[in-house]
This record gives C-alpha cells, sequence and structure tokens, in this order.
C-alpha cells in the first residue's frame, strides 16, 4: 500500500523540530547566588504574572515563556531587575541591601539621597509593615528615634506625637503630599492604619521652609501602595485575626494592572474590640484606592482616595475608678489627592497636585456620672523644682489610722458632668501646588508654590483663611565630599501675615570604604519652623471665651549636629544626632476680666535639647537587630502661669520622658519569621486635676509575634503585645492595655 499524504505529513511532524511549538514551551532558567556565590534559596522571581521561588540550589525555571522583564528578591538583599531571555541560563547576583534605605521625599519634596538633603530621616518600607503584621502606624512610629507617641488610654483615644520634645501640634502629618492636620497643627493618630501603605517617611527638623506653617519640629508623610502596570493578572490578599478583648480585624487588598496604561491597589479594613472595660469598644473602617494612568513615557496622571470611619468609647480615668458609662466619639476622615507628574527632557520635572482633606469629629457625652469618692497617698519634692508623686491609690471607705512620713492623704469627690450639646469639630483643607525640579550636574533646585485654603465650623458660624507659599531648595556637591543643601519660604497667611523661614545643611563625607567602614557621614544644619494658630484659637466667639485674630505663629529655631554611618559592607548602620531647640511666641489661654473667663496670647517659652540614636545590625541572612535611644532635657522658660506645678517656669515640658526608646530582633529563615521587641519611656511630667499628681513613672512594653508559611499563599500568625502585662498609664488615670493576644492567618495570590 503506498502511503498517504497524511501519512507523511505525519512523520515528517515526528522527526523535524517545530519552531512554533519550540517557542511556547521554552523556559527561563537561572540561579541566584549572593555576593560570595553562595545559591540563595527561597528567593522570589516575578516574571509578568508569574512568580515562582529559587530552590535550595538557587535555581529557579519559569515556563511558557519567551522573555520577560523579571523582578528578583530575597530577604536580605537588595531587589533586582534583569531581563531574562531563554538562550541560556542566567546567574543573578544579589547584593546585600543596606539597612538603611537612603532615598527619601518628604525632605524636599522631590527624590534625594537623605546625605544630599543634610536631614535626619527614618524610612519605613512596606516590608518592615509586613514583618510587624501592620501595625497602627502610633505603635510603627514609637520604635523610631526622635519621636514620643502618647495614648490617652488604649485603642482609638486621643494618640499624639511629639517630636525633638515640640509640640504636639509641631508635626506636619501628610498623606500623599495631603497635609491632614487640623489647620494649626492637632492631630490624632489613632485611626491611622498601614495596611495600604507602601512606606512611612518621618523627617526630624523644621521642614516648614519647604512645607510651611505646622511643619516646625518635623514631617510624617504616608505614601499609599500603588499597583504594577505590568501585572494583568491582579495580585491580591486578605487577611483575617481574632483576640483578647473580644477584638477581630480583617484587611483585604486588590492591585495591578492593564499593560503599561492603568494601575490600581485597593485596600481596605476593619478593627473591632469590645475593650477591656465598660464603654471601651471600639470600630475603625478604613478603605483606599490608588489609581494610576500612564498618559505617556514621560506623563502621570495619579489619583488616590483615603477614607476612614470610627466610633469609640471614652470611659475616663478608669485607672482611678472614675468611669464614664455614655461618653463616646465618632470620626469620620477623608483625603482625595489628585497629581500629574510630568517629565520635560533629562533635566527637568514637574508636578501640579490638588489635595482635599475633610475630618468631623463629634464627641457626646449625655449623662451625669458620680459623685465618686477618690482618695489617695502622695508624696511632694521641693528640689530641683516641685514635684508631686502618686505613692498609691486607697480605698476611700477603709482609710488608714496614720499616714506614712514623708506622704499626705488627698480625699476628693469627683463627679462627671455631661455636655450641655454635642462638641463638634469640623475642618477641611483645599490644597494647589506646584512643583518644579531642575536637575544639574552637581545637584538640583527645587521650587515650588502653594495655596492652601483652610475652613472650619467655630462657634456656630463658618470660618476660613488662605495661606500662600513659596519656597526654593538647592542642592550642591561642593566637593566629592562635601553636599550643601539649604532654601526658604515665604509663607504668607490672611491670618498673620508674612513670614521668612530658612534652613541650611552641610555634610561631610568623612570615609568612604575603608576597612569596617561603609561610609561615614558628619552633618551640621539650622533652621527655622513655624505652628500657625488654630481655627478656634483665631476665630472663637463663646460667652466666656474668645479668639484672638493678631495671635503670630509659634517659632521653632532648631540646630543641630550628627554623624551617620554604615559598617562591615552595609551589614550595619548606626546614627546619632545632637540637636537644640528654641520655641518661643508659644500660644497659650490667660485670663481676661469678667464677663470673659480669657483669650489666647502669644506668651510662653520653652527649650528643648537632646540626644537621637539608632542602630541596626544584620548579623546574619536571618538575624537583625535594632534599636533607638532618645535622652532629651526640656525646660519652661516662660510662662503664663510661672508658679504652676505642671506649666510653670524651670518645669519640664508635658509628657516627654528625659529617656525613652524601643529595641527589637528578628529571626527569618526560610519559612518562618518571629520578632521580640519592647518599647521604653522613662519618668515624665504630666499632670491630674484630681489629685494633684505632676509626675508619671515609667513603664516598658514587651512586644512578641511570628508567623509560618504555611503554603505558598497561605501564612498564619501570632501576636502578643504588653507581654510582661505591665499596668501603667501613658496619660494619668488612663491605663493602657494590659497583655493581648491575637492570632490570624493571611492569604496573598
Amino acid at each position: 500500500m503506498k502511503p498517504t499524504i497524511s501519512t507523511f505529513l505525519f512523520l515528517l511532524t515526528a522527526v523535524l523540530p517545530c519552531p512554533t511549538v519550540q517557542a511556547q514551551t521554552r523556559n527561563l532558567e537561572g540561579t541566584v547566588v549572593d555576593p560570595s556565590g553562595k545559591p540563595i534559596g527561597g528567593a522570589v522571581v516575578r516574571c509578568n504574572d508569574k512568580t515562582v521561588q529559587s530552590g535550595p540550589d538557587g535555581g529557579f525555571r519559569i515556563t511558557g515563556m519567551a522573555v520577560c522583564k523579571a523582578e528578583i528578591s530575597a530577604p536580605g538583599f537588595e531587589v533586582q531587575h534583569i531581563q531574562l531571555t531563554p538562550e541560556t541560563p542566567v546567574r543573578v547576583q544579589l547584593n546585600i541591601a543596606g539597612l538603611n534605605e537612603r532615598i527619601v521625599v518628604t525632605a524636599t519634596r522631590a527624590e534625594t539621597t537623605v546625605e544630599q538633603a543634610g536631614v535626619d530621616a527614618s524610612i519605613v518600607t512596606r516590608a518592615d509593615l509586613r514583618g510587624r503584621d501592620f501595625l497602627p502606624v502610633s505603635d510603627v512610629l514609637r520604635s523610631l528615634p526622635g519621636l514620643q507617641v502618647t495614648t490617652t488610654g488604649r485603642y482609638g483615644s486621643l494618640t499624639s506625637v511629639f517630636t525633638r520634645g515640640a509640640e504636639r501640634t509641631g508635626t506636619l502629618v501628610l498623606v500623599d503630599g495631603v497635609p491632614v492636620n487640623d489647620p494649626g497643627g492637632e492631630f490624632n493618630l489613632a485611626h491611622l492604619t498601614s495596611s495600604d501603605l507602601e512606606r512611612i517617611e518621618v523627617v526630624r527638623g523644621p521642614e516648614s521652609p519647604i512645607f510651611g506653617a505646622e511643619a516646625a519640629a518635623g514631617v510624617i508623610q504616608l505614601f499609599t501602595q500603588q499597583g504594577d502596570p505590568e501585572s494583568v493578572w491582579p495580585h491580591g490578599s486578605f487577611s483575617y485575626e481574632r483576640g483578647s478583648f473580644g477584638t477581630d480585624r480583617w484587611t483585604a487588598g486588590l492591585s495591578g494592572g492593564s499593560g503599561s496604561l492603568i494601575d490600581y491597589s485597593l485596600h481596605a479594613e476593619q478593627f473591632h474590640t469590645v475593650g477591656e472595660f465598660q464603654n471601651d469598644a471600639y470600630r475603625n473602617t478604613v478603605g483606599s484606592a490608588n489609581l494610576g494612568l500612564h498618559l505617556s513615557p514621560n506623563t502621570r496622571l495619579r489619583g488616590v482616595v483615603r477614607a476612614g470611619d470610627s466610633i469609640v468609647g471614652a470611659p475616663g480615668q478608669v485607672a482611678y475608678g472614675l468611669y464614664d458609662f455614655d461618653a463616646a466619639e465618632t470620626n469620620r476622615d477623608t483625603v482625595v489627592s489628585l497629581r500629574l507628574d510630568d517629565v520635560r527632557g533629562s533635566r527637568y520635572f514637574q508636578q501640579i497636585a490638588f489635595g482635599y482633606h475633610r475630618i468631623r469629629d463629634l464627641y457626646t457625652d449625655w449623662n451625669i456620672e458620680g459623685p465618686y469618692p477618690l482618695a489617695a497617698l502622695v508624696r511632694d519634692v521641693s528640689t530641683p523644682v516641685p514635684r508631686t508623686y502618686l505613692v498609691s491609690l486607697l480605698d476611700p471607705n477603709n482609710l488608714p489610722s496614720v499616714i506614712p512620713s514623708g506622704t499626705r492623704l488627698v480625699e476628693q469627690q469627683v463627679t462627671l458632668y455631661p455636655l450641655s450639646e454635642p462638641y463638634l469639630s469640623a475642618t477641611s483643607r483645599k490644597h494647589f501646588s506646584y512643583l518644579g525640579t531642575l536637575d544639574q550636574r552637581d545637584g538640583s533646585i527645587v521650587f515650588g508654590y502653594d495655596y492652601e485654603r483652610q475652613q472650619g465650623d467655630v462657634s456656630q458660624r463658618i470660618v476660613a483663611r488662605g495661606n500662600h507659599g513659596a519656597f526654593l531648595h538647592v542642592q550642591r556637591a561642593l566637593a566629592r565630599r562635601v553636599f550643601f543643601a539649604g532654601g526658604a519660604r515665604l509663607e504668607h497667611s490672611s491670618a498673620f501675615g508674612g513670614k521668612f523661614v530658612p534652613r541650611g545643611a552641610v555634610n561631610f563625607l568623612l570615609v568612604g570604604e575603608h576597612g569596617p567602614v561603609s561610609r561615614l557621614f558628619l552633618r551640621f544644619g539650622a533652621g527655622r519652623g513655624i505652628t500657625e494658630p488654630s481655627l478656634i484659637q483665631n476665630f472663637s466667639r463663646e460667652a466666656y471665651f474668645v479668639g484672638n485674630p493678631k495671635l503670630l505663629p509659634e517659632k521653632t529655631t532648631t540646630y543641630e549636629a550628627g554623624i551617620a554611618g554604615e559598617w562591615f559592607g552595609r551589614r550595619a548602620a548606626t546614627d546619632v544626632t545632637v540637636f537644640n531647640n528654641s520655641f518661643t511666641d508659644l500660644i497659650t489661654f490667660v485670663s481676661l476680666p469678667p464677663p470673659l473667663w480669657g483669650s489666647w496670647e502669644n506668651v510662653d517659652k520653652s527649650r528643648a535639647r537632646g540626644m537621637e540614636s539608632s542602630g541596626r545590625v544584620r548579623l546574619a541572612r536571618q538575624i537583625e537587630l535594632s534599636g533607638s535611644f532618645m535622652r532629651l532635657w526640656t525646660r519652661i522658660i516662660r510662662s503664663s502661669t510661672p508658679a504652676s506645678p505642671f506649666t510653670g517656669i524651670g518645669q519640664e515640658l508635658g509628657r516627654r520622658p528625659a529617656r525613652s526608646g524601643a529595641v527589637s530582633m528578628s529571626f527569618a529563615p526560610r519559612r518562618c519569621w518571629f520578632q521580640m521587641g519592647a518599647v521604653f519611656v522613662g519618668e515624665r511630667q504630666d499632670y491630674d486635676y484630681n489629685l494633684g499628681v505632676t509626675r508619671n513613672p515609667g513603664y516598658r512594653n514587651v512586644y512578641a509575634m511570628a508567623s509560618f508559611k504555611l503554603r505558598e499563599h497561605i501564612s498564619p500568625f501570632l501576636r502578643t503585645d504588653n507581654l510582661l502585662n505591665m499596668r501603667y498609664e501613658e496619660v494619668l488615670g488612663y491605663s493602657s492595655q494590659s497583655r493581648s493576644v491575637r492570632g490570624g492567618v493571611r492569604v496573598a495570590w
């Protein structure tokens, strides 16, 4: 029988290679190694929509792809991007990651290195946030140098940050470039979550020359996560956890893109707890969307919306047995950002941005509580300045017959009176800015213009004011080892007029790669910051107090010097800074003749001097130690109440401890992760109006957390806070959370 044509074609295809089939089944192969040539197992290789991990020998294989731009990462190493082709297997060497990621935006509003900007900064990456189970932002900040965080109770309670001893209104908080402080600087960090953040940048020192009023002592900026336009197949995550005090929390996220045109990142989170005491419940719901439109290779439009809604009970000074069973606070917070980024040529970048922030806070308290009998033993100290310590609380129905020597008995009947009507605080900010960056061979020039309209509901009427600001910042490499950065801003407000605020710094590269030293910098800097009055201080019109439209902004003058180094091939990093802050024209409430109780004036003056330090060391690829410490000396120099035991002349500034710090140790083998750490806070000035106590003892909060990669996409985790179950109060009378344990599972794809 003669072979047919079909039989012939079958035999031909069986013995000859088929180019089409071969192209479809090609593999991309390679090996991931460290600088010494040792294989890296468990490295993550992302290639378009496919993700694989390297084996124990460092090898990886991606099937069914002809070519791709791959991202290769591993804990403890810098991320590497490389083009993969099927011709030959590649050998990818990952460099050891420096312990400090030194590129910041917040220092000058344009990308630069910390050394070129001449600032003292800390950066928290998404990997850091993930490693700590996406803690609330306030808890993340506690571990950073130069910051002291105080919470008036437990979850959801008023949370303030003090930067280098400055007032709590001296730190500007930004979300994707949008100011979120109340006009005048007040901001409650209690409801800020981190599950949708890509990174947090903290710059310590006056940033008013860049950002204007309210950045007198520092800036904290939160950057929401962006999607990957090349990730056509969406990446997502979901987690759920439960724990002590009826606490539960869920988070969800989805991100991706559509080729090279659009990227998106969507997140939602809810935290809920019944609480440790009556009327201690808290619920916080947050959602965000980050959308990017790539109009061209050089032009991008990005919009961000972040909104939160919370409600929290306010039981009061439960440590003293004073319970408010119905007081509550609701909060709604909305942030909108629209930004156009445009690159013109190889040297010029420009940005046009619009921002909107609105916060509505309602406090209610309808019922009278008490009277509560309160009794305590206190101890008075007269030197170096008058101070009063709490020795112990007593049972009012069983008082001791003999008072110990050196103490005195204090008895009070405390009644918690309700508000005559709900207290509403509603403010908004509309912000427009233009930013230009001109890159030069030996530096860059950053300049810009800002306009902001601030509005609020004060004394049952809508009030508003406007701020204009123009700034210029110059960076120069004067030599290979000398970097200069400086600039100034002219700020004009319809409330306080015009103010000129300068800043300058010089950074010296003392040592490059030499022996154990990777690099060592010496920095000197000086600057001035301002904090504008609040809307209430300017515009209130109440029966017993009035605002003062002639108030000046508070001024902060700072001098600092620091030395920062990286050691042993960038496996260790240290940073030490000394600073001297002078606070003048501080706004305080003063008494007026009847029938008014008072108003606000620029009266007080104080200072804060100190030393902050931080360090991190990677002992091995899986083990890392980190720590921070601040020694602070504060003093009130001029006061409207010079004899007050709390705010009198010579006293320390309230709620700013002389010693504070944090330590942590993390261990991250291939499939599991463990971290243990502690926050330490020393004795500090405080004030309780019921007992007259002015000193608050120190405390330590030890925590531990662990996670395990059960499967490629599933990771259970466990966290314990206040492991030693210490009973302490960050603010006198307001008990902090006792020991709590939470566990859950995270699914990611």
